[in-house]
């Protein structure tokens, strides 16, 4: 086949796995077609000739994918050079490297190996192959999704979310179990096209039988643990009367906050009132992230007890009477300007308590590599103007609220901000630190489309599942929800509107998942599986003899 063939199936896979994930057209994707979306990319990596052409196979998938999936990333301002433009190279780049893994097979099968006890033939089977691409995908997402520079959106799981049954394994597996199924679909689809087209029906179906029966096998399981999951009764052992504030505010246009806060006032007397109308009591406040623009905790001391002039802030919150987290900075030294992008949480009158900082920040946009030198200060403030870098906090948090419903009872929460939502070892750490709710802040408002509240929402609702534990979501501009351990969306807010959500959100009985508490444990056991398998063929070539070599 020639290379231009292969090129037009890169581009192929590519618009159809962006088409997979929310988008402007699918709200909430498809998972039929991220079933189908790596189809044309494994054809083309089978029929490449070599790595090379494998690199460049692989580059052109992920940064047509990453493009017209992340497309809203152009709307960061000053940060789009960084977002868009050298994340879709820097994915590129970073899928080709997995080109050699992903064609290693036909490297086995290209060695003719002359030894009377053992035989290649089976690593050259549909099945292993099948597996064995499956297996480096789901390996190549999980490096993705992981260290400084992860990036987890346009990835496989995100196409699932109408998947309600299958997805129930991810207390299990995590989502990277659901990168593989639906890896391995594909790949079993690529092989059985390839031998129908070079065999007979009878003859194609008998090679991929191992595959279609084992792909079968996966999907019988999922769906039978996922029906007892999904329809299993939780219920809930208390609850927390609480009002989320969506003040869809747009933090690039004002200057001060005074506009954010005065409206977050408003929505927060219509949310007590509800209460009090039901004869309950506010337990808990939520606004979004970076509502506030003056650090703590010396704000609270000083300027919030006048501002804003219409009504001060910390005299509000003595007067609402309920614990409040509202997301503004953390100064841990004024002199050196080391802030942290925080979640304030005040008591229940109005008195600062305590903070939790931003661990995993974004890479580029609010934690820049050596920005400490004045060099490189200089030479980013001449590409992209005014900008700064945030210190990463350092320690999970969960905090005390006080239930009015339930004598002398607390509930313990944690409030994992925005991007953080994306990452499972940040909701495990939550965890070990006794998290009965997730309250995750967000602002997504800059990216101006309803796919990337979309996309943002559905990479964070995997986090309720794999930890069985209720998430909720405060936003600025959506999507605001609130979240059983199975997936239900309980209460939720409309996009793009100024509103807030008062409910009585429950808390289920605490304990760690099997994911909780091993984590990445699938990709560790497919890591392992790869690294033996390749030093295995290396031994062999080593010690066989009769052995002729042909480059790929």
């Amino acid at each position: 086949m020639r290379f231009y063939a292969l090129v037009i199936f890169e581009l192929l896979s590519g618009v159809i796995f962006a088409l997979s994930v929310p988008n402007e057209i699918l709200r909430f994707g498809s998972a039929f077609l991220g079933a189908i979306a790596l189809i044309p990319h494994f054809v083309a990596l089978e029929k490449s000739k070599n790595v090379k052409q494998a690199f460049i196979l692989c580059f052109i998938q992920s940064i047509v994918a990453h493009i017209f999936s992340s497309y809203w990333l152009t709307f960061s301002k000053e940060f789009a050079l960084f977002t868009l433009g050298a994340s879709a190279i820097g994915t590129g780049i970073y899928h080709g490297l997995f080109a050699p893994l992903f064609v290693f097979p036909k490297f086995v099968a290209k060695h003719k190996l002359c030894d009377e006890h053992f035989s290649f033939d089976f690593f050259n089977s549909s099945f292993f192959k099948a597996f064995w691409y499956a297996a480096i995908f789901t390996i190549w997402e999980f490096f993705k999704s992981r260290g400084f520079l992860a990036y987890p959106w346009g990835t496989l799981p995100m196409c699932a979310y109408n998947l309600k049954i299958i997805t129930q394994i991810v207390d299990i597996t995590g989502i990277r179990g659901i990168t593989f199924i639906f890896s391995f679909t594909s790949s079993c689809a690529a092989f059985c096209l390839l031998d129908y087209i070079n065999f007979s029906k009878l003859e194609s179906f008998y090679k991929n039988k191992n595959s279609i029966t084992a792909l079968l096998a996966i999907f019988t399981l999922c769906t039978f643990y996922g029906i007892f999951q999904y329809t299993k009764k939780r219920i809930p052992e208390k609850h927390i009367n609480t009002i989320l504030i969506q003040q869809n505010y747009d933090p690039w246009n004002h200057k001060d906050d005074a506009i954010s806060i005065i409206d977050s006032q408003k929505l927060t007397r219509l949310g007590v009132k509800a209460f009090e109308e039901l004869g309950k009591k506010t337990d808990l406040v939520v606004w979004s992230e970076g509502v506030l623009r003056y650090p703590f905790p010396m704000a609270s001391d000083f300027y919030y007890q006048e501002f804003p002039e219409d009504e001060p802030l910390i005299p509000f919150l003595q007067e609402i009477g309920a614990a409040t987290i509202i997301g503004a900075p953390f100064c841990h030294n004024w002199e050196q300007l080391k802030f942290s992008n925080a979640a304030i949480i005040f008591n229940n009158d109005g008195t600062f308590r305590d903070y939790y900082g931003k661990m995993h920040l974004v890479p580029f946009a609010e934690s820049i590599p050596f920005f400490d030198n004045m060099i490189v200060r200089n030479f980013l403030k001449k590409i992209v103007g005014a900008i700064a870098s945030w210190v990463p906090g350092k320690e999970f948090k969960a905090f005390d609220i006080l239930l009015s419903d339930f004598k002398e009872q607390t509930a313990k929460i944690s409030i994992p901000i925005c991007f953080e939502d994306a990452f499972p070892n940040i909701f495990a750490g939550l965890k070990r630190a006794g998290t009965e709710v997730f309250v995750n802040i967000t602002d997504d408002s800059w990216s101006q489309t309803t796919s990337a509240e979309y996309q943002h929402f559905v990479i964070a609702w995997y986090r309720a599942i794999e930890f069985r534990t209720t998430l909720v979501r405060s936003t600025n501009s959506g999507y605001t929800i609130v979240e059983s351990p199975n997936g239900k969306i309980l209460y939720d807010l409309p996009l793009f509107e100024q509103t807030q959500l008062t409910a009585s959100i429950p808390i289920y009985k605490n304990y760690m998942t099997f994911y909780a508490r091993h984590l990445e444990w699938l990709c560790t056991i497919l890591i392992f599986g790869v690294c033996l398998f390749i030093f295995f063929v290396f031994l062999c070539l080593r010690h066989i003899p009769c052995v002729q070599v042909e480059l790929i």
